[in-house]
């Protein structure tokens, strides 16, 4: 119908056909896509709760937050440095 009225309307009517090529994630290339997506997750949650800390203009709260994330965040680092030889 709609070519039709193009047609008649000096219109000319280009038809075209594309293939798509549809990327099948493996079941491995899911799992990690889905752990890259909750490390994203997580620092998201953590940049946003430092931010509101922050906000309340109280120093001294903000560097103790600081400070307990480095007491939690150094040691899981550490465990994962690429110059350690043990797996976990």
């Amino acid at each position: 119908m709609f070519r039709e009225i193009f047609e008649e309307s000096g219109f000319e009517v280009y038809e075209s056909r594309e293939s798509f090529i549809e990327y099948v994630q493996t079941e491995q290339q899911k799992r990690a896509e889905d752990r890259r997506i909750a490390v994203g997750e997580l620092t998201e949650r953590m940049r946003d709760r430092y931010w509101r800390v922050e906000e309340t203009g109280d120093a001294e709260r903000t560097q103790f937050f600081i400070s307990m994330l480095e007491a939690t965040v150094n040691p899981i680092i550490s465990r994962f440095d690429d110059n350690s030889n043990e797996k976990t």
